[in-house]
Formats: C-alpha cells, sequence, structure tokens
C-alpha cells in the first residue's frame, strides 16, 4: 500500500508538472511559417518578419490611428463645440483618426473659426482675439483657425531655451518673434495659454493650479503615481 501511494504521488507530480510546461503558452508565440508564407502566430497579430534566428525583426503593424498627438483642448474646444452630443463626439472621434496632416487645415479650418468667435468674447471685448481681422467679415477667425486647425506639437530643436507654449506658431506668424523651442513642457499651462490666445486677454484661464507631482517630473516616462 505505501509503495503504491508513493507511484500515485509520483504520477501526479508528472501530471502536474505537465500541465505547467505545456498547458500555457505565451499568447503572442511567433513560430516559423508552415506553408512558407509569412511567420504564424498564436493570435494572428503580431506578424513582424522573422530575422535569421527565428525572432522579430520589426514592430508589429499600426492599426487604424485613433488619436493625434496634438495640442491640448483644440479638438474639444474648436470642433463642433456647441452641438448636440452625438453629433459632437462623431466629429471629434473622425477628427483624431485623420491622418492626413496635408489637408487639416483645409478640412478643419472653418469649424475651429466659427467656434472662435465664440471665445472672442469671453472678456467682453470682441475683436481682440489674436490674428482677429476685423475687416474680415465672415472670416475675421480664419487665421487663427487655420493655425488651430494644424493640430500638431511645433517643436524648434535648434533652441536651447524653451519657456513658452505656442512659441513656434507665434514666430511663424509673425505675432511675437522668437527664438524659443516651444513645444509643451510639462510645467506650461496650456489651458490657460490657449484661454488666453482665444479671448485675446490676458490672465484668462480655468482656475486650476498645477499639480507638482504631475509638472516637476525628471524621469520619462512622465507619470504621476496612481
Amino acid at each position: 500500500m505505501k509503495r503504491s501511494k508513493t507511484m500515485l504521488s509520483f504520477c501526479a507530480t508528472i501530471l502536474v508538472t505537465t500541465a505547467v510546461v505545456y498547458g500555457c503558452g505565451d499568447d503572442d508565440t511567433v513560430g516559423p511559417s508552415r506553408d512558407g508564407g509569412a511567420a504564424e502566430t498564436s493570435t494572428g497579430n503580431d506578424t513582424g518578419a522573422l530575422d535569421g534566428g527565428g525572432q522579430k525583426s520589426g514592430p508589429p503593424a499600426l492599426g487604424a490611428q485613433i488619436d493625434r498627438i496634438g495640442r491640448p483642448a483644440i479638438n474639444t474646444a474648436a470642433n463642433n463645440t456647441f452641438a448636440e452630443t452625438a453629433t459632437r463626439e462623431a466629429a471629434q472621434n473622425a477628427y483624431n483618426a485623420d491622418s492626413n496632416r496635408a489637408g487639416w487645415v483645409a478640412a478643419y479650418r472653418a469649424e475651429a473659426a466659427k467656434n472662435l468667435g465664440i471665445y472672442d468674447g469671453l472678456d467682453r471685448n470682441c475683436g481682440n482675439q489674436a490674428f482677429a481681422d476685423n475687416d474680415a467679415g465672415a472670416a475675421r477667425y480664419d487665421t487663427l483657425g487655420g493655425v488651430l486647425a494644424d493640430d500638431r506639437l511645433w517643436l524648434d530643436t535648434r533652441s536651447t531655451t524653451c519657456t513658452t507654449y505656442l512659441a513656434v506658431e507665434l514666430n511663424a506668424t509673425g505675432a511675437s518673434p522668437n527664438a524659443d523651442c516651444g513645444g509643451r513642457k510639462l510645467d506650461y499651462d496650456v489651458v490657460d495659454s490657449t484661454y488666453s490666445l482665444v479671448s485675446g486677454a490676458a490672465g484668462v484661464g480655468d482656475g486650476i493650479g498645477p499639480v507638482a507631482e504631475k509638472t516637476n517630473g525628471t524621469t520619462f516616462p512622465y507619470l504621476a503615481a496612481p
């Protein structure tokens, strides 16, 4: 009886070990093609080519674009801002998915300009918004609308001075010549800067101050603790 129990225990150990080794493979395991075609994967997602050692040599194929690395709040504030929820969400999702950068200004300038008229009145003084052309009639806000519609972060890598959000755009339009790098540092209050730009009045903001854990980062990725 003792010998039988020992044998049963030994067989159970083998079964458990076998299940651990063979039962839980990595769902991203890559194997060679069995039909001479592309490398196969267990999920069908990781389709990078195999190098001579049987390892993937490139990144997986990218899917459809779902967002941009653009300026904060532009899509929210200047794209179908006052439309019904379903219409607004559909328009803003399409905006984020649009990868045709060369066509952004033509596609979104008119919509941005239309909404900029509302923000121009935040300080109760219409016509003092940056780039507003009071002699242009319905096209009064087209210049700033075009700047915002070209919605990407611009960075002058030649510069070693970085103090101002939207500095590259302000220099390019001649509104404020400078040699700043622009871009978006962690400590830029980008929403306050945007409000001041679209209202035409300095100091217009959202009333929310900086959070040290989010603005004092020194190690990439710059993520605050949960």
